[in-house]
């Protein structure tokens, strides 16, 4: 009885050790937004999970098509030539780069609380420009859950989302 009860204990605490907390702060240019439905995310972030990428293909409304592509430290290609490739097989309108921006630790010892900053921008790829740039805070891991990146383009006004109905889903705080 006492091992399943240390059992569960250690089962619950890793967990919610593996919680992540998400903050996001962005910026728009609407003056520079094209309309598009066709979007590449592009991940330039070194360690991500093999799932992770394919998750914003889901995490988008109906309507949108979503090719993805991986820009780490090991890839052959550079950035530039995986995203064109990617660009014309699906023939995508705008792209969003997630990137790594820093990592901080604070406190020491069993009280030490590490954070990610990770940048995120979308941009038309016909022009080049930026049109939604943000900064994302992480405590625990670097990979933001797509439906998190999907609700604030969604608040922002960026990414409609659209009942079935095709009536435009309004959100609210």
């Amino acid at each position: 009885m006492k091992r399943t009860i240390q059992v569960l204990v250690i089962g619950l605490a890793s967990m919610l050790a593996g919680c992540v907390s998400v903050n996001i702060q962005s910026n728009i240019k609407k003056e520079a937004q094209p309309e598009f439905s066709r979007i590449l995310v592009e991940s330039r972030l070194s360690q991500v999970g093999p799932t992770y990428l394919s998750s914003f293909q889901t995490s988008f409304p109906a309507g949108y098509q979503v090719c993805v592509v991986s820009n780490s430290v090991i890839s052959f290609d550079s950035p530039e030539e995986a995203v064109e490739k990617q660009r014309q097989a699906c023939q995508s309108e705008v792209v969003l780069t997630i990137d790594f921006k820093r990592n901080s630790v604070s406190a020491s010892g069993k009280y030490a609380y590490s954070s990610n900053e990770l940048y995120v921008e979308m941009r038309n790829l016909a022009t080049g420009q930026p049109f939604w740039k943000a900064v994302v805070t992480t405590s625990g891991s670097v990979e933001v859950p797509a439906s998190k990146i999907v609700s604030k383009l969604i608040d922002d006004g960026i990414v409609e989302a659209r009942l079935p109905n095709n009536n435009p889903v309004q959100l609210t705080n």
